[in-house]
């Protein structure tokens, strides 16, 4: 229980995705496609200056069960630990901010796209962000794997950047999840400048170091007759 009540945030956002998800369920696909279409965000409509609600509203709606699994699992896995360190107050902030500008940065860069977006994941980013730099060694299992922040971090940042430069998965908003993370790291900047800043020297080093390991692993591989 007490890990319930140090965490209470974190703890609603589930209930609440999970709640919307089932609501979604009790229709017909009609009525599950008229959610995601009043709900989620719309680029035109939201610059248009109508369902501006939709900034917050589409972070609670989900496309699949895997979809809201994925998020929900890994919400609970970074969320908690970033919650209990600091605090709930400051928590909500930064989930509901960085959702918020994700949201709204993505629309401003595809103004005419009337594709609608759904899903914690800009959020989320966000959080991991906040973990990266305000917690750099405490051990996730957002990716099933225990990871300490800094790695899980630097890990999903790299996939998010090439899979925007590559295309991949188009129906994937990638944006949202960089602003998402880009706007959870200017959270955690203020909330605690100096240890943030210290969390960004040490993910600076980390990718310094990898780089210089994977510079003498293909020089070795190389040498050896097995170029990569």
């Amino acid at each position: 229980m007490a890990r319930q009540r140090d965490s209470p945030f974190t703890s609603f956002l589930m209930v609440a995705c999970w709640a919307v998800f089932i609501l979604s369920l009790m229709g017909s696909d009609e009525w599950a496609y008229g959610m995601i279409l009043r709900y989620g965000l719309v680029p035109p409509l939201l610059l248009g200056g109508r369902n501006a609600f939709t900034l917050f509203t589409y972070m609670f709606l989900h496309a699949s069960f895997a979809h809201l699994v994925t998020n929900t699992f890994v919400l609970l896995s970074v969320g908690r630990p970033v919650e209990r360190q600091v605090g709930t107050a400051r928590f909500s902030a930064l989930y509901l901010g960085a959702g918020v500008a994700a949201g709204l940065l993505h629309a401003l860069a595809n103004p005419s796209s009337a594709v609608p977006v759904i899903g914690a994941s800009g959020a989320i980013f966000g959080l991991i962000a906040v973990l990266l730099l305000l917690m750099p060694f405490q051990i996730t299992t957002a990716l099933i794997l225990p990871l300490p922040g800094v790695a899980l971090g630097l890990l999903v940042l790299t996939v998010e950047v090439f899979s925007l430069l590559m295309n991949q998965s188009p129906e994937i908003a990638h944006d949202i999840h960089l602003y998402g993370f880009f706007v959870g790291g200017l959270g955690a900047f203020a909330v605690d400048s100096n240890r943030a800043l210290r969390g960004l020297i040490i993910a600076v080093v980390t990718l310094i170091a990898l780089y210089v390991l994977a510079l003498y692993l293909n020089g070795s591989a190389y040498l050896n007759g097995y170029p990569f």
